[in-house]
């Protein structure tokens, strides 16, 4: 279990039917979800993998996944689970101040933990850590009041690719910048000329939706775990008018039918640490999802084995290009 919720379970008197977890950890244990099921507690996410891992052990009704709502927390104890991005928290807890007038976060100490009084100096009139245990920090913060409406599009921030403006909700990643990777790729990918096409790990929808524009006869599907991310990804298919099917996944997991073409740019990382799992993941089970003739393109940090791994399951796998610290792969031939 999550060294967070292991510390929530010391403070029971506020663990409630009137409480909400706000935040994103899909690592449950026995006595917390029992906790959870028997005092009613609210779960509201933006990640996918936290939704799924509490279906079916709870009520439908007490999960929520998407942006959070913060006008349904009023009058709520609201418990913040600390996320990895610090401008997704403070967007959060400036939202949640129009509607509260205080709330609890509980962080792990190597993301956050320490610093959160620090942190949300801006935001708090009072910031009281009550608790240490399992290498987090649990605090209590008041907030200082505050008129400002709370909605996501006030904190979106955008960037251009292909002379086009995406945008990017706080938390997602390139939030507000085109990343070096992804900027790799576009330029040097055509649009396909035809065929079904997969953005895996879609962020703001950027790799994708450029395809869309450059040819709008292609099927165009994006996916990622983050509803942060999905909703960026929607609103920049409505500000380009292009209709593409936007669906939450875990990989490939979620994903129905045959690509011509898988793009990504996969996460490597999880908070301070290295995580390959998704793009050995998409190596395996690619090549079930793909056409007899399809193609993933995969860009990657130049340092990481990502063809070795590839070469498990392809008999084709092609360094495109490297520049700028990036490489760009192209995998075909599964085995």
């Amino acid at each position: 279990m999550s060294n967070v919720y292991d510390a929530l379970l010391r403070h029971p008197m506020l663990l409630t039917s009137n409480t909400t977890i706000l935040g994103n950890e899909a690592q449950l244990s026995g006595p917390w979800l029992e906790h959870v099921k028997t005092h009613n507690i609210k779960i509201s996410t933006t990640d996918w993998l936290t939704a799924q891992a509490y279906r079916g052990h709870i009520s439908d009704d007490d999960i929520t996944f998407g942006p959070t709502d913060v006008s349904t927390l009023k009058d709520k104890v609201v418990i913040l689970l600390w996320p990895k991005s610090k401008v997704e928290g403070l967007t959060l807890l400036t939202m949640l101040a129009s509607v509260a007038t205080s709330c609890y976060v509980v962080a792990a100490n190597d993301a956050g933990g320490k610093s959160i009084k620090s942190a949300t100096k801006e935001i708090a009139s009072d910031c009281t850590k009550i608790d240490s245990a399992r290498h987090c920090g649990f605090w209590s913060l008041d907030f200082k009041p505050t008129d400002v409406a709370p909605n996501w599009l006030k904190y979106a921030r955008s960037f251009t690719a292909d002379e086009r403006s995406f945008l990017t909700l706080p938390g997602v990643f390139g939030h507000g910048k085109l990343d070096k990777g992804t900027a790799l790729l576009l330029e040097n990918i055509p649009a396909p000329a035809h065929g079904r096409i997969l953005d895996l790990g879609c962020g703001s929808g950027v790799i994708g939706l450029t395809m869309k524009v450059r040819n709008p006869k292609l099927d165009v599907i994006l996916t990622d775990v983050d509803a942060l991310a999905l909703r960026s990804a929607e609103l920049n298919s409505v500000r380009l008018g292009q209709t593409v099917e936007i669906l939450a996944s875990d990989g490939l997991e979620d994903v129905s039918g045959r690509f011509d073409y898988i793009f990504s740019n996969p996460p490597f990382h999880q908070g301070k640490r290295t995580d390959y799992d998704f793009a050995l993941r998409l190596f395996r089970d690619a090549r079930r999802q793909l056409t007899r003739d399809g193609q993933v393109w995969i860009v990657a940090n130049r340092h990481l084995g990502y063809e070795e791994w590839a070469a498990e399951s392809f008999n084709k796998v092609d360094v495109m290009v490297q520049a700028h610290g990036f490489k760009l792969l192209c995998v075909s031939h599964p085995k």
